[in-house]
């Protein structure tokens, strides 16, 4: 008899409305839970099979990532129930990871969107620092985040005087941040992990590479300024698993004084950065913060 797989994560993909109802409730209860005893989850490189064969044309797919050591009820890894039209198979069959509980929400360490996953398993380095650190995903740029800090002494406008905020890039589950511009000066910091880069696109056309880190020989730096109004983007450095980063500023970081930057108009903008810009540019959907965030 074969070994079971241990994973650092295991994943279930459903709806954003499904999400939010488990939310309200602690824990996430398919109806399979009741048909069938147990909640179907997949393996990292079963999760794109997965979506195609029994999620196709279904909007707002979100991908739970689950950490095994967090749940209380049996995971076990058995072979999954064949499609209506699938061929019976002989032979090796591979299994797929079945929770045998309600999936308490406190398990799930990391939510995004089934379109940014590809299928790549998370290390067990970057699992515990996202079961540690508990991070949300921005809207607009999808990056793993957590406000640490928001002044409660306030501008003439009602905006925080200050606020400040952990970031963390990941290889998987993918974290970057995508080309923005802030209408205040943002002082980023490198906490630990790995190197990353961050991208600076000026106002005359030059596209700048930051490197941030802790080896001054290999020049990195620990602190960097970007100014307001410049479109910047972060990526982990090639090879990485994952990178702690903090971000402050003063006057405080509000909804409002985000934009986003569309490859389009990025690329006619700063053409030597069209790559990089392909890369980390907004494709699609809004440049704004949603009404309301960070408000």
């Amino acid at each position: 008899m074969s070994t079971p797989p241990t994973d650092a994560a295991v994943f279930h993909i459903c709806t954003r409305a499904a999400l939010d109802t488990a939310r309200a409730a602690g824990a996430y209860q398919p109806e399979s839970l009741s048909s069938e005893g147990f909640v179907h989850l997949s393996r990292a490189h079963q999760v794109l099979p997965t979506a195609r064969a029994y999620f196709g044309g279904v909007p707002n797919l979100v991908l739970l990532v689950i950490d095994p050591s967090l749940l209380s009820a049996p995971l076990r890894y058995e072979p999954p129930a064949p499609l209506p039209t699938a061929t019976p198979k002989t032979g090796d069959i591979e299994l797929y990871p079945h929770y045998y509980g309600a999936l308490e929400i406190g398990a799930v360490v990391d939510v995004l969107d089934l379109s940014h996953f590809d299928g790549q398993a998370p290390h067990a380095d970057t699992m515990a620092v996202l079961r540690q650190s508990r991070f949300e995903r921005l809207p607009v740029e999808g990056t793993l985040y957590r406000s640490t800090w928001r002044s409660t002494d306030v501008l003439a406008n009602g905006g925080p005087v200050g606020t400040a905020m952990m970031g963390c890039y990941t290889h998987s589950p993918r974290s970057v941040s995508l080309f923005h511009r802030l209408a205040h000066d943002e002082v980023w910091h490198a906490y630990g992990g790995d190197p990353f880069v961050l991208h600076l696109l000026h106002a005359d056309g030059r596209h700048e590479t930051v490197h941030m880190g802790h080896d001054h020989q290999a020049g990195q730096h620990a602190q960097v300024v970007v100014p307001a109004g410049t479109w910047q983007a972060g990526e982990l450095v090639p090879g990485g698993r994952y990178a702690l980063f903090g971000c402050t500023m003063a006057p405080g970081f509000t909804g409002p004084c985000f934009e986003a930057g569309h490859v389009e108009v990025l690329q006619a903008s700063h053409p030597s950065a069209a790559g990089v810009i392909r890369r980390l540019g907004v494709t699609h959907g809004s440049t704004r913060m949603p009404p309301g965030f960070a408000g």
